[in-house]
């Protein structure tokens, strides 16, 4: 320890310049963590000699090895094991998780992937190599990020993952979440898509509701995780007298109609939209109408009151039936506009608000055309129509 204190006080009273100093120090520091971790590789190595020797193994020889760790990387010598009609094998990579042929240690890969979730491929490798002991170049961050999403497809696909299941569960509420992740690279961009499964689990002695982890899914492919998903349930639970909520953004693949396609049958299934996107499609829509923006988030989110919703989606069509009953009986009279019976116009519009209450349908646009050239009263109004994405 003296000898490592002496060592830092000299590396700090060497440098005057303070970044210099600073990389200097932390280069200090992960150098003598790579050297303690390599002999107490190389010491665990040998507590496991006995043990393997017991299982039949005779040691072959030593072969050295290099990992690249969160901390860097590191290099050991450890023992290769062989036995007559077995495997060879090398105990201490299994104990630490090493995969054969691969470089990078598991959290090393996990911290690249989570930059990765974020930034592109070129921006992941920038960063990994300020922040820590290693470099990496940004087309070795794409192939772990391949490599990682078939590993977990295959994981997914292995019938392990149904191992103890032996009787069906029952639970009260079971919640399913899903999305898709896009990583950027510099040609192509990797979409990963989740989803998750979560217990309703009662607390009898406290007589509270909280909601545990139960399976979680990620796949390349959608329609891969949806199988798995879907596999799971089908074979996890009796969803006879459950009842499910799902939550998503509503995008391609995760509206309600697809998790009614993951859930099957059920007591009852209730999805809902993520207070994001929610927001988002309320005020697109309300864009014209900005005063009332806030007034229906307020009822939808905060007070979860239908009743109060409805009065104020009927004030929003009111308000539409005004201002186009302004418009074509002013305007538009003795006009060139050919726009047939008044009272079928108002009813179309009507009907096109009231299926906001389908906006996971898809959106459609509404629009008039123009038959009086220049006309800005008429421009404006076919704008305003445009507004309204239903």
């Amino acid at each position: 320890m003296e000898s490592i204190i002496a060592d830092i006080v000299k590396i700090i009273k060497s440098e005057n310049n303070v970044i210099a100093r600073e990389k200097a120090l932390m280069c200090y520091f992960f150098d003598l963590i790579r050297e303690l971790m390599t002999a107490a590789l190389e010491e665990v190595d040998a507590g496991l000699v006995e043990e393997t020797k017991k299982q039949g193994y005779q040691i072959e020889k030593k072969n050295k090895r290099s990992v690249v760790t969160a901390f860097g990387e590191i290099s050991y010598w450890r023992r290769r094991y062989a036995c007559p009609g077995k495997k060879a094998k090398y105990p201490l990579d299994k104990l630490m998780g090493y995969d054969k042929y691969k470089r990078y240690s598991v959290l090393a890969v996990k911290d690249i992937l989570q930059v990765s979730a974020v930034a592109t491929y070129r921006n992941t490798a920038l960063a990994v190599n300020t922040l820590s002991c290693f470099n990496i170049s940004h087309s070795q961050v794409g192939k772990l990020i391949v490599q990682a999403g078939k590993q977990i497809k295959a994981q997914q696909q292995s019938e392990e993952r149904y191992d103890g299941i032996a009787q069906k569960k029952k639970v009260p509420v079971l919640y399913l979440e899903g999305d898709g992740v896009v990583i950027k690279g510099t040609k192509k961009r990797l979409e990963f898509h989740r989803y998750q499964v979560c217990e309703d689990i009662i607390n009898l002695s406290k007589t509270r509701r909280k909601r545990v982890q139960a399976k979680e899914f990620v796949s390349l492919s959608r329609l891969d995780a949806l199988q798995e998903i879907k596999a799971y349930l089908a074979n996890a639970y009796d969803l006879s007298d459950t009842l499910i909520i799902s939550n998503a953004d509503g995008g391609a693949g995760y509206a309600k109609k697809d998790f009614d396609e993951i859930v099957g049958y059920c007591r009852q299934h209730e999805h809902f939209l993520d207070v994001f996107h929610l927001n988002k499609k309320i005020k697109d829509r309300l864009s014209f109408m900005p005063a009332m923006q806030g007034k229906l988030i307020s009822a939808v989110e905060f007070k979860y009151d239908r009743h109060l919703t409805d009065m104020i989606l009927d004030t929003i069509e009111s308000n539409l039936i005004d201002e186009l009953e302004y418009w074509l009986s002013s305007e538009f009279a003795g006009g060139q506009l050919d726009i047939g019976d008044q009272e079928e116009l108002k009813g179309a519009v009507r009907a096109s608000l009231r299926k906001t209450h389908e906006a996971h349908l898809g959106i459609h646009h509404g629009a008039i055309e123009s038959l009086t050239a220049g006309h800005s009263y008429l421009n404006d109004f076919s704008r305003k129509i445009n507004q309204i994405n239903i």
